[in-house]
């Protein structure tokens, strides 16, 4: 029921703002379509460049699971296609 109080101010148990539901968090999946990526390349990222993502806002069975909100403000200013960071001077 959209106009139900409960759902805008998640009232339910576990269902407030700051607890996100296990549903409401993204995997591989996800984050590389919002990424514009291959789901292989954010499971990279995650196995050998940690760096390159935000961190998961848990883990299940060794697998991250991020908020989509940060995932969304990740993607929007992450680094290009062809960036290179050694290219740049310390400086820059």
């Amino acid at each position: 029921m959209a106009n139900d109080p409960k759902s805008v101010t998640g009232d339910e148990p576990g269902g407030g703002v700051d607890e996100p539901q296990q549903n409401d968090l993204w995997g591989y999946a996800q984050v590389a379509k919002e990424a514009g990526v291959a789901p292989g390349t954010i499971r990279y990222y995650w196995s050998k460049k940690k760096h390159l993502l935000p961190a998961p806002h848990t883990t299940v069975n060794g697998k991250p699971l991020w908020r989509p909100t940060d995932i969304r403000a990740w993607a929007k200013n992450r680094l290009g296609r062809g960036y290179r960071s050694d290219l740049e001077t310390p400086d820059a």
